[in-house]
């Protein structure tokens, strides 16, 4: 069976068919004015002859209808008629003559050499989407412009719609057509009919060929009917009477699953599926109820279809501003935090500087106190007194034994420490210490450690200590030490000492560290003098006869000792902090000498969290063997031998960042100490600026001159006090715009939420159809749905 097999009405009409098939090609009679070419084709009522016009050369089609018993002779009259009625409309096949007495009967009508649409789709398959719409709104047009005549076509499918020379649709062949007001039934071909059509007692229905319709469209996107498989062409074809066979046709399609083929084609929107649904639905109050509603849906699919861009743009274009608004503002954010942290960095580096000069210049007051402190006591009388005292008693003989690199002989230093002369001078010394322990010196806060003289050979001649040590190196040799002679650091301990020129003037010390409590010290030294006469006896001049040393810790300098204190109630404020924001910021004191010992750190607040406990007892090594250099202790600076090895607690800025440190400063600082176990609160980036420690000293010509005491004050302020804020302003700003955009993005959607309620323009033909279809879902239909609808 064909996909466009026409019933037969009566076994009459069966046996004619089977007569026409087997006969010949002869032309069932001439016409005039024509010459017969080639059979077309023939059906159950007669054959289509190509002919051409002797006149004018036109090839027409002549359809004859033979004289043959159970032929209804009406069927020539109501389909020219309903032809003839059709004249003028492009989508329906045009007759041009007639021939009313002719044996047999026969009308020309025009030939379309492109054949029909069922040799479309047997040729090509299944056609594309966009062209099946094409050549479907061709037909529904005809087919509209048919049924507003009165004429039903009955018996629509693709081998009776003809493609013209540019590929349009015609309709033809009205044989099986009714007129709307007839109720005599017409059959049409199996699987284009509808179900409700396959019954002999069937009254003619417009929705008849909105079923046809349908079927031609699921046709030709899926390439066969709709309802056809082989098993129902079996069924079909084993059916022993007509009656049997239309019911068979029936039941089949309403109890088979709903089709679903062509949601699968590629290019079959859900507009277009759901057209096609409600026209082949299996109940005819589920159809479209004539054409015009078809082609209504096709419009509104169409508009839809031109809508779809202007509502993604619609959709995408808000998107992408509020992504280009996002992005600037993201930029935006971005470049004023960059800027903002920049200039704040900027600023608090520049305050740095200022701090820095600022902590440096009280830094100069106190050393330079220190100085003076030093050099009053060393004017002083009774010391002045006592001390020419003891190295009068002591003798040059016995001063010079003890002025050696080796270790000092024992006799001799036991010999000096038994002078009643050096007692009297150290009681003196005792007093002074606690005289100016007690009154703070030059600064309340300053805690001075020793206090000691040396005589013109560096040989320590009596001592003070605030805390009084076991062994006092009492007669040992420090001559080489830079606080003896004034050099910027240690001469070999292997220098012979009446080499060594002593200074002439007060100096600070290189920086030593404490050998009992690892922390760094400085010393001042100035010298002592007296009156002595000359070689003739005659005169007397004042001669340098010793030093006056007064040691301290660096980290009791007053500065420095409040900085200790301030960054101690901080830390003890937050102990669990990490951060090294819990610090606002400090001052750390840098060894500025040049060589190894350039940039080492000589005191920072992480090292009074290591020290907090002074040590009660100074441990002074015992008086080393002969050939054996001397000691180092709290009063003789270690060597720099000596400082390298102690890997404990120097800390040292590396080369490059330190001569950042002195050009410009940084707000990448790095802080050495972090690289401690104990160091996490001094970890991340501090800002950070250095400047030098100066004295104004006078020179021979009495004018005050800046003097370097190669000291270097570093003063640092955590970088993410800066920072973090910027950042968490940067946060809050971002989540306020996160907000703002979500609240754009639901507006935007509840905007278009009303929009397209506002866009369905209701078709009037549609809204009387609604009450007997469901809402439209776009889903594929499954077996157990009874109605579609569409949108």
């Amino acid at each position: 069976m064909t996909i466009n097999q026409t019933l037969n009405q009566s076994l009459g009409e069966q046996m004619r068919a089977e007569e026409l098939s087997l006969r010949s090609t002869v032309p069932p009679s001439q016409v005039p004015g024509y010459r017969m070419e080639r059979l077309l084709g023939q059906g159950a009522y007669g054959q289509v002859w190509i002919a051409t016009n002797l006149n004018t050369g036109r090839t027409v089609a002549i359809k004859f209808y033979l004289h043959r018993a159970g032929v209804n002779w009406s069927l020539l009259t109501r389909e020219v008629r309903n032809l003839v009625s059709m004249s003028g409309n492009r989508a329906i096949v045009q007759v041009l003559e007639v021939g009313w007495d002719s044996e047999p009967p026969y009308y020309v009508m025009e030939y379309l050499e492109n054949g029909s649409l069922d040799d479309l789709i047997r040729n090509r398959g299944a056609v594309g989407a966009q062209r099946a719409v094409e050549l479907f709104t061709g037909i529904a047009m005809g087919l509209n412009h048919s049924h507003g005549k009165g004429v039903l076509h009955c018996d629509l499918k693709p081998a009776n719609v003809l493609l013209d020379q540019d590929m349009q649709p015609r309709i033809a062949d009205f044989g099986q057509s009714r007129l709307s007001n007839e109720q005599t039934p017409s059959l049409g071909t199996l699987f284009f009919m509808a179900p409700e059509q396959a019954d002999l007692n069937a009254v003619p229905d417009a929705r008849w060929d909105v079923y046809a319709l349908g079927a031609i469209l699921y046709c030709m996107v899926v390439g066969t009917p709709p309802y056809r498989t082989p098993e129902t062409v079996s069924t079909l074809d084993t059916a022993t009477s007509l009656s049997e066979r239309l019911k068979r046709y029936r039941d089949t399609i309403l109890k088979s699953p709903y089709p679903r083929g062509h949601y699968r084609v590629s290019g079959v929107d859900r507009w277009l599926c759901s057209i096609i649904d409600r026209c082949i639905a299996k109940k005819p109050d589920d159809r479209f109820d004539n054409v015009q509603q078809v082609l209504a849906a096709l419009e509104r699919r169409n508009i839809s279809r031109l809508r779809v861009p202007l509502m993604i743009l619609g959709i995408l274009g808000p998107l992408l501003l509020a992504t280009i608004m996002g992005l600037s503002f993201w930029r935006a954010v971005s470049v004023a935090e960059s800027d903002l942290s920049n200039e704040l960095r900027e600023g608090a580096l520049q305050s740095n500087f200022f701090a820095a000069q600022s902590a440096a210049g009280t830094l100069e007051s106190e050393i330079a106190a220190l100085f003076r402190l030093v050099e009053e006591e060393a004017r002083r009388s009774p010391l002045e007194d006592r001390f020419i005292e003891s190295v009068d008693a002591a003798g040059t003989d016995l001063l010079q034994s003890l002025a050696t690199e080796q270790s000092p002989p024992t006799d001799s230093r036991a010999t000096l420490i038994d002078l009643p002369a050096r007692s009297e001078l150290e009681s003196v010394l005792d007093h002074r210490l606690e005289w100016i322990r007690s009154r703070g010196g030059a600064a309340k806060s300053t805690k001075f450690d020793s206090l000691f003289v040396t005589d013109r050979y560096g040989t320590m001649i009596a001592a003070a200590f605030a805390n009084e040590p076991s062994n006092a190196p009492i007669g040992e040799n420090f001559a080489y030490r830079s606080y003896f002679s004034g050099q910027s650091r240690d001469i070999s301990h292997t220098t012979p000492r009446r080499n060594i020129q002593r200074t002439t003037s007060t100096h600070l010390s290189v920086p030593f560290k404490s050998t009992t409590t690892n922390r760094w010290k400085i010393a001042v030294s100035t010298p002592i003098s007296a009156k002595r006469k000359s070689n003739d006896e005659k005169t007397s001049e004042r001669l340098t006869e010793g030093l006056l040393v007064l040691t301290i810790n660096i980290g009791d300098l007053e500065l420095l000792a409040s900085e200790r204190q301030k960054t101690r109630t901080d830390s003890e404020d937050e102990p669990n902090v990490e951060s090294n924001r819990q610090f606002p910021g400090f001052a750390v004191l840098v060894d500025g000498h040049e060589g190894e010992r350039e940039g080492t750190i000589l005191q920072h607040p992480f090292f009074a969290s290591r020290s907090d406990a002074p040590t009660s007892t100074i441990r002074l090594p015992e008086p080393p063997l002969a050939g054996q250099p001397p000691p180092a202790g709290d009063l003789a600076e270690s060597s720099p031998e000596n400082q390298e090895q102690d890997a404990e607690l120097k800390f040292q800025i590396d080369e490059a960042m330190l001569k950042k440190l002195k050009e410009t400063g940084t707000y990448r600082y790095i802080d050495p100490i972090s690289k401690h176990p104990s160091g996490k609160a001094y970890r991340g980036e501090w800002i950070a600026a250095m400047e030098k420690v100066e004295i104004a000293r006078k020179g021979l010509d009495e004018f005050e001159r800046k003097q370097s005491t190669s000291l270097m004050l570093l003063v640092q302020v955590p970088a993410d006090s800066i920072t973090v804020p910027i950042g968490m302003m940067g946060q809050k700003l971002a989540k306020l715009f996160l907000y703002a955009l979500i609240a754009l993005l639901l507006a935007i959607a509840l905007l278009w939420w009303i929009v397209s309620r506002f866009l369905r323009s209701p078709d009037q033909l549609s809204q009387a159809a609604r009450p007997r279809i469901p809402s439209v879902d776009p889903r594929i239909p499954s077996d157990a749905d009874a109605t579609l609808g569409v949108e």
